[in-house]
């Protein structure tokens, strides 16, 4: 649960939604009969994590027959908020809005999108607690709020807390040292998925205390702030034995910094990061990092699976809009069970359509994950 309340006033939360013709004409697509599916994206589209969930909906959208138009916003809280505009400004309207609560931007998006009485899906960065306690919540108080898809962001933060403990009994015959100096750098203070991801941390942390931790850093998600705040703390003479990362970018910025200082990752410091990073993958392979958690920029694709099933009636999304999945760890013991679709990242390879539970039996749940499912490619 997110600690930080939302600045956010119910009549500043209805913004004027208006758009150049210009920016429209860059949205256009080819089947305007077919169902439209807006994506406002809150990262960048051509590279990082938020390329690679844009085109896993890609993928599945172009599988399942739907029109995906997606608007980003390069991590920049403004942008993000013309990006919902050109959205709603579409015209025709789109069928279905897909959002994110970054920046705890989603608030407004939801409401907007219930006052013009178009569907909208929470992706990712749910509504806060707080959030829904002041607005409420999906299908029960706003009726176009139809769904939400969230990682199990606490478990995974837990997980790559373990893994450093797990990494130093590998590295040492199977003997640990009585404590563990943990350098625990979180991506922001605001995000639902960051404060989750903390949340395991704690969890271990209380159930671990061979991990003591010296400082607790915000990186912003960032390869250099990582490497800068890294780098400065064991010029201060820090202790670090395992740094807890919350994603692949600060891992690897740390990384880069033990290394100038002369310490080996894998042998005499240990960290772990997440996000499934085309970098992150190399690092474990490697040895440099226990593992790096994620595959939820799945999620892109997997709520084109959620979107389908909804559109056919599956009653799972009637009785259940929130739905949860786990994310999975990369491992160097189970790399090479993924194949080469993460280093190729061709996604249209990988069939949608074997998630969906659409003619699978009544009461049957959701299981969303490459490692844990048997028919994951083509």
């Amino acid at each position: 649960m997110s600690r930080f309340l939302p600045c956010l006033s119910v009549l500043g939360l209805l913004v004027v939604m208006t758009m150049p013709l210009s920016a429209l004409a860059q949205h256009e697509v080819d089947h305007p009969d077919r169902i439209r599916v807006a994506f406002i994206n809150p990262g960048y589209g051509d590279r990082g994590f938020w390329k690679d969930v844009r085109d896993t909906m890609q993928a599945a959208a172009d599988q399942f027959g739907y029109d995906l138009i997606v608007f980003d916003s390069d991590r920049d809280w403004q942008k993000m908020a013309n990006s919902a505009a050109e959205a709603f400004a579409l015209d025709p309207a789109p069928d279905f809005i897909i959002a994110v609560n970054e920046h705890q931007q989603g608030t407004r998006i939801v409401l907007e999108a219930e006052r013009r009485g178009i569907p909208v899906i929470m992706l990712l960065n749910d509504l806060t607690q707080e959030q829904k306690d002041a607005y409420g919540r999906p299908r029960k108080d706003i009726k176009n709020w139809i769904l939400t898809l969230t990682p199990d962001n606490e478990r995974a933060g837990y997980d790559i807390a373990t893994s450093l403990i797990d990494g130093a009994r590998l590295a040492n015959a199977d003997k640990l040292p009585k404590k563990m100096c943990l350098l625990s750098i979180a991506g922001d203070r605001k995000t639902p998925a960051s404060l989750e991801r903390l949340d395991g941390l704690d969890h271990a942390l209380s159930k671990f205390p061979i991990l003591e931790e010296q400082r607790r850093l915000v990186a912003n998600w960032s390869y250099d702030e990582a490497y800068r705040q890294t780098e400065a703390w064991l010029k201060r003479g820090g202790c670090v034995d395992a740094v807890w990362a919350a994603n692949d970018n600060i891992a690897l910025g740390a990384i880069a910094a033990l290394k100038d200082a002369g310490r080996v990752p894998g042998k005499d410091v240990f960290v772990g990061g997440l996000n499934w990073s085309k970098d992150g993958l190399d690092a474990v392979a490697q040895g440099a990092m226990t593992l790096t958690h994620g595959g939820h920029f799945f999620a892109g694709a997997w709520v084109m699976v959620l979107l389908h099933d909804y559109i056919s009636g599956v009653e799972i999304l009637k009785e259940n809009p929130e739905v949860t999945f786990r994310m999975e760890a990369v491992t160097q013991e189970n790399l090479s069970g993924l194949g080469d679709v993460l280093s190729t990242r061709e996604w249209n390879r990988i069939d949608f359509s074997r998630f969906s539970l659409v003619n699978s039996p009544s009461g049957a749940e959701y299981h969303f994950g490459l490692l844990s499912h048997d028919n994951d490619a083509k």
